[in-house]
């Protein structure tokens, strides 16, 4: 067993410190323990050659099959800035699950540009061939994360790098975070830490799209109480899968009205709910004890935690009241709330701007149904959009980002820097 020590910084423990603190790698970050030595300093002065170097490094989530966590890859990160004298922060309040946060300090007064991209991939395991080849062919680099987001993350290293020395006055950030594929705590943990930033681009893969707007999400688990009995013995037994078929058919009812609500153009980006999960009895000769289903609800603008629980409770109370022997427990296991920011924003339109430049043509403005770490930004107070190269095969067993899209965004993102923090 290798263990390693660490060193906490009192800025990691004493957040009001983040905005003045600065990381030495010899004193304060932790060296990686990995079987393959990664490089920062071979061949990594190219957007193209950058991702594959990230592509490279095992950075899968250890919340999914086989994965690893974020420390290689966050060492990496850091040691490309610091030997690019670039300032940077090692966050680690989940040991093993670092986030890096780097800075370009400008000369004051001017307006600060935040980066974020995730360092963690989803599992290598479902990945056909090598996962971490990182091959150039055909205009694409292949891997896992190369698309989501390993490409965008690499863009948004270039463009702090290319700031680096540049005349400008506000402080341009990137905070590379972990554990966007699970619970997004890097982001928040980046965000405890007190750092903020006039705007943000979270550099997602968008097919060069900018995303304006998303859904948030909620999961529930319902817990629906049954009797234990033996399967020869209703009169005793009160079969709790069956009580849960009552709330999975109110489940389903509940989906299609949401997906019909008025003034809803787009099915797509209406609210949602499903049932992810259900789980129950432990033999076929038994009358279950219990049965738990776990809902996935989509949230839009205007619902919050409280509406949406509201909602769940109003139908499991009437069940209780109706079905005969219906008893449950709501728990809530997780919420995130919608983003959104209107196309009209100058942030948004200086984005746009520098991306026609750079691509000779006007990007679309739209919103999505997934969720990303910018509605946590935008909480914080922190405008911004998503806005990333064209990538595909996301969680998917072939994954790759298109070259010339991600030089292009690497050119705009740049240009951006160098008009908003002037």
């Amino acid at each position: 067993m290798c263990l390693v020590s660490y060193l906490i910084p009192d800025w990691l423990v004493r957040p009001e410190l983040a905005e003045h603190a600065s990381l030495s790698l010899g004193e304060t970050m932790p060296t990686a323990v990995s079987s393959n030595s990664h490089d920062a300093k071979a061949n990594t002065e190219d957007v193209v050659s950058l991702t594959q170097a990230l592509i490279h490094i095992d950075s899968s989530n250890p919340g999914m099959e086989a994965g690893i966590g974020e420390t290689n890859i966050a060492s990496f990160v850091s040691n490309w800035f610091e030997q690019k004298g670039i300032e940077t922060h090692w966050i680690e309040r989940v040991l093993g699950r670092p986030s890096v946060v780097a800075i370009v300090r400008g000369s004051g007064s001017g307006k600060s540009l935040m980066f974020n991209g995730h360092l963690d991939t989803v599992t290598l395991t479902t990945y056909d061939g090598d996962a971490l080849c990182g091959d150039l062919r055909d205009g694409n680099i292949y891997g896992r994360g190369a698309a989501d987001m390993k490409s965008g993350l690499a863009a948004a290293m270039m463009a702090l790098a290319a700031a680096k020395g540049a005349p400008l006055r506000g402080d341009v950030i990137l905070t590379a975070v972990a554990d966007e594929e699970m619970e997004s705590f890097g982001t928040e943990q980046v965000l405890q830490a007190g750092f903020r930033a006039d705007a943000a681009i979270v550099a997602e893969p968008t097919e060069m799209a900018i995303i304006n707007s998303h859904k948030g999400l909620a999961i529930f688990y319902v817990d629906i109480e049954g009797r234990a009995a033996h399967g020869s013995r209703p009169d005793m037994g009160i079969d709790a899968i069956c009580k849960a078929g009552y709330f999975l058919v109110e489940i389903d009812r509940l989906s299609n009205r949401l997906q019909s609500q008025e003034g809803t153009e787009n099915r797509l980006h209406a609210p949602n709910i499903h049932a992810g999960i259900i789980k129950g009895g432990a033999e076929v000769s038994s009358y279950p004890a219990s049965c738990s289903v776990s809902i996935e609800r989509r949230t839009v603008a205007g619902e919050t935690l409280e509406s949406i629980q509201a909602e769940l409770r109003q139908i499991l109370d009437r069940l209780s009241s109706s079905v005969t022997d219906f008893k449950y427990n709501l728990r809530t296991s997780f919420f995130r709330a919608p983003f959104g920011i209107s196309p009209s924003h100058s942030f948004v339109e200086t984005v746009a701007t520098h991306a026609a430049k750079c691509m000779n043509f006007r990007p679309k403005i739209h919103g999505e149904t997934y969720w990303t770490d910018m509605a946590l930004l935008a909480e914080a107070g922190i405008p911004g959009v998503i806005w990333g190269p064209n990538g595909y095969g996301l969680h998917a067993k072939t994954e790759w980002v298109e070259v010339e899209s991600l030089r292009n965004l690497t050119d705009a993102y740049r240009e951006i820097v160098m008009d908003f923090c002037a």
